[in-house]
C-alpha cells in the first residue's frame, strides 16, 4: 500500500458538466503521477460513469470520449493501474482540493508535505478501510 506523494488543485470553469470535469480531473491525475515518475497508479473516483469508462475495454463513443480514450491510453502506460468507483463521502480530499482551487484560482502542487488543513482528512482516507 503507498501513501501520498504529492496533491494537485486546479480550478476549472463551473460551466462544465461534472462528468466532464471528472474525467478531465482523472486526466490531470493520471499525468501528473506520470510526471512524477510513478509507474503504479491506483486512482479513486466518484463518478460512476467516469470509472467504469476508464475500465472499460471498449471505446467511449459518450461525450466524455476524446478525454477518455487519451487517458485510458495514459493509464495502459503503467506498469499496474487501478480505477476504483468510491461514494462521494470518501472521497473527501478531492472536494477539499476542488475547493481549495477555485478559492486560490490558480494551480498548486504539493510534494511531500501536504497543505496543512487537508493532512487530517489525508491521514483518515488513508487509514485501513
Amino acid at each position: 500500500m503507498g501513501g501520498i506523494v504529492a496533491a494537485m488543485a486546479e480550478p476549472v470553469q463551473r460551466s462544465i458538466d461534472s462528468d466532464v470535469v471528472e474525467c478531465w480531473a482523472l486526466w490531470k491525475a493520471v499525468l501528473f503521477v506520470k510526471d512524477l515518475g510513478i509507474r503504479k497508479i491506483h486512482v479513486e473516483g466518484d463518478s460512476l460513469t467516469v470509472i467504469n469508462a476508464a475500465k472499460s475495454m471498449d471505446e467511449d463513443r459518450s461525450h466524455i470520449g476524446g478525454i477518455m480514450e487519451v487517458t485510458k491510453d495514459e493509464l495502459a502506460r503503467f506498469s499496474s493501474s487501478i480505477c476504483t468507483h468510491i461514494r462521494r463521502n470518501g472521497n473527501k480530499v478531492a472536494h477539499e482540493l476542488a475547493k481549495l482551487a477555485i478559492s486560490i484560482g490558480k494551480s498548486r502542487i504539493w510534494h511531500g508535505d501536504i497543505h496543512s488543513p487537508l493532512r487530517s482528512l489525508v491521514a483518515a482516507e488513508a487509514s485501513p478501510r
